[in-house]
């Protein structure tokens, strides 16, 4: 088996995405891509340029062997006139060092056991006001709900519902990540000691966590197959965690980090 590398475009990213899940029959958050070309508006509408990602698949040798192009005959080698400097005499600077990857923290864990309540105090009402509030300047339903509870570890977890909640969500929880920011902000103003409020809806959290975990050992079994270093997506602190966190004692696998925020990925890299 071999790895072909294949493009899709798109207005934007999430739509070369779908169409690249849809072409390829794969769960779209289970697809590892990587982005070639972000879309650009342009000026009026001229100019502009489509979102561009590349999707690796498996294929069998026979098969990239047949779509594999003619390789063009090498050109003849042009001889330099005697006139002509000789630039190619002088030696090549040697490309400078790679730094070693610093390795991220050892993952906590992720969703522990938490022991919930209802609770009616000023801190959760004032969570309710705001959510509520929100929910209509994003575009969700105007009629949400907000249910509040007291986690036994001192943290406040609202858990929003209504017609709407995909555009709550987001991108890959890009706008529930915000949102929920933007809480513990507001309930945090003017207080010493910060509490900490987690917005879910849908059960979001708990189903990324679980899909962060399928797309991790997919990537693992990738690396050990062609024995490569497998880097995906870029992903926020919190995802990287949930990469590290569930490939932690694999054989023949080890994690880290690369780049620089917000474009910091994860490396799936094969050890032997």
């Amino acid at each position: 088996m071999a790895i072909k590398e294949l493009f899709f475009e798109g207005k934007t990213i999430e739509a070369a995405v779908e169409l690249a899940a849809s072409e390829l029959g794969e769960d779209k958050d289970l697809l590892s891509y990587f982005v070639e070309e972000t879309p650009t508006k342009g000026i009026f509408g001229i100019g502009a340029t489509p979102a561009k990602i590349k999707v690796e698949i498996e294929v069998s040798d026979e098969q990239l062997q047949k779509e594999e192009p003619k390789k063009e005959e090498p050109k003849k080698e042009v001889k330099v006139p005697a006139w002509e400097p000789e630039k190619l005499s002088k030696k090549e600077k040697k490309p400078a060092k790679e730094k070693a990857p610093k390795a991220e923290k050892a993952a906590a864990p992720l969703l522990p056991e938490v022991q919930k309540s209802p609770v009616d105090d000023e801190h959760s009402k004032k969570i309710e006001e705001f959510l509520l509030g929100l929910l209509p300047h994003i575009g969700a339903e105007e009629e949400g709900a907000v249910k509040v509870e007291l986690g036994d570890d001192g943290h406040y977890y609202a858990e929003v519902s209504g017609a709407k909640m995909g555009i709550l969500i987001g991108r890959r929880g890009e706008t529930l990540d915000a949102v929920q920011y933007l809480c513990n902000l507001v309930i945090n103003k003017g207080r010493n000691e910060k509490i900490r409020v987690t917005v879910d809806t849908e059960n979001y959290r708990a189903k990324r966590i679980r899909t962060l975990e399928a797309l991790a050992q997919k990537n693992a079994e990738k690396a050990i197959k062609y024995k490569r270093n497998i880097t995906m997506e870029p992903m926020s602190p919190y995802e990287r965690r949930i990469i590290h966190a569930a490939l932690t004692g694999r054989g023949n696998i080890t994690t880290f980090s690369v780049g620089s925020e917000p474009k910091r990925r994860v490396v799936v890299g094969y050890k032997k």
